[in-house]
């Protein structure tokens, strides 16, 4: 990065990351009520004001660092609301299969360190993780460019990397071009099915005419099984979220059950792909103050944890009020016209309607520190302030909700 002033660069990163990293020397916006320009101070008091006479409200977005996550659920016990991040959806495709029957993950880590043999579902995972792959299959040695080679892969410039889906982008065949790489083209809505003949090829059970599939795909598919039959680490990765809906349990349920029949004989492990704007972090945290992940309605010192009545779409029909937050990005807040919205949000964001209250913020990372968690669960990462924070956190915007609400910080 390059910061001058206000503005700051970004020297090498992905252009969706780029795009939000970058910030120009304009100065930010500041707190609006009702559009007009207000104080810090008075429009925290303005949405204390709004959440003390809610009934139902709905706390949606949720991209914040987990102190800002912390404060967020704070200001949602003491108000009562129901809690769900804008990335969820991925995260319930495949937490309805680990609830079943639970399943055998890796960590980046062992990926990068151990993976021999990787089977990709769906589009190419780069569109929404620009750079997976060379950090899930380095060719690398330390200290080069990029990252250091893995620790017990025999031959880690060739791998072999199946994608069963979309076709790679050009960027990911350059930096997959020394692996050994099959592309089995499937339409999207042939992905799931294309996944469960896979698994029933890895456990011996014939398909011959029963999936609907190309004669040419199920061959493809069943020199696939047995190349993950002779592997020594098979991983199956897939991202949830760019699956449709109905489809990415099956993927999921069908990688793990995949999984389950390798490891008799050989080791093997899933790697869903998820994360964006803290959704893990987001998920972790409800699970440490409630014992629920999201989507649970908290309040009166209780917690209840229905999904299907606490996403957020199914929430806004029967709440009153709208509190979103979005940190990472200018996502403007859901449709909603049952009550007012209170926006603690990215300065750019551009909205279709004007909210109530309008609390811009900083962005964990760029205008201060913070923590947030790798999308495989098992690192919390810091977050280090690139230049002076000239606006607040949504820790500290929530923070002074409080304590206008008569909570205290």
């Amino acid at each position: 990065m390059t910061v001058a002033g206000r503005a700051i660069t970004p020297r090498t990163a992905c252009p969706e990351a780029a795009r939000l990293l970058a910030r120009s020397e304009a100065p930010p916006p500041v707190p609006r009520i009702k559009g007009a320009p207000a104080t810090f101070e008075e429009a925290a008091a303005a949405a204390a004001g709004h959440l003390k006479a809610a009934h139902s409200a709905a706390f949606s977005g949720l991209g914040a660092d987990l102190e800002g996550l912390r404060r967020l659920y704070d200001l949602a016990m003491a108000s009562g609301a129901s809690l769900d991040h804008a990335a969820s959806s991925g995260l319930f495709a495949n937490l309805e299969r680990l609830a079943r029957k639970g399943w055998i993950a890796a960590t980046l880590a062992e990926v990068r360190n151990r993976c021999d043999v990787m089977v990709v579902f769906g589009d190419d995972p780069a569109s929404a993780f620009n750079r997976f792959f060379s950090r899930a299959v380095p060719v690398r040695g330390k200290g080069a460019e990029g990252d250091a080679a893995p620790l017990f892969v025999t031959a880690p410039g060739r791998r072999q990397i199946a994608i069963v889906g979309g076709s790679l982008s050009e960027p990911s065949r350059r930096v997959l071009a020394t692996h050994a790489v099959t592309e089995i083209i499937v339409a999207e809505h042939e992905v799931a099915t294309a996944a469960s003949v896979l698994s029933a090829l890895v456990a011996g059970r014939a398909v011959d005419g029963l999936s609907g599939l190309p004669e040419a795909t199920v061959t493809a598919l069943a020199a696939l099984a047995e190349q993950l039959k002779a592997a020594r680490y098979a991983v199956f990765t897939w991202n949830a979220a760019s699956l449709p809906a109905e489809d990415a349990p099956v993927v999921a349920g069908a990688a793990s059950e995949a999984v389950d029949l390798l490891s008799v004989t050989t080791r093997a492990a899933v790697f869903p792909l998820g994360g964006r704007d803290n959704v893990t972090g987001a998920h972790q945290l409800a699970l440490w103050r409630f014992g629920y992940p999201l989507r649970t309605a908290v309040g009166a010192g209780t917690a209840r944890h229905v999904p299907e009545l606490y996403s957020t779409t199914a929430a806004l029909y029967d709440a009153d009020l709208l509190l979103h937050a979005s940190a990472f990005r200018p996502d403007a807040p859901p449709d909603f016209d049952r009550g007012p919205v209170i926006a603690i949000a990215h300065p750019d964001t551009v909205f279709a309607r004007e909210p109530e209250v309008f609390i811009p913020v900083g962005t964990p990372g760029v205008d201060h520190g913070g923590h947030v968690f790798r999308m495989d669960s098992v690192v919390c990462l810091p977050l280090q302030a690139l230049r002076p924070a000239e606006l607040p956190s949504v820790a500290e915007a929530a923070a002074a909700i409080l304590v206008s609400f008569g909570r205290g910080a």
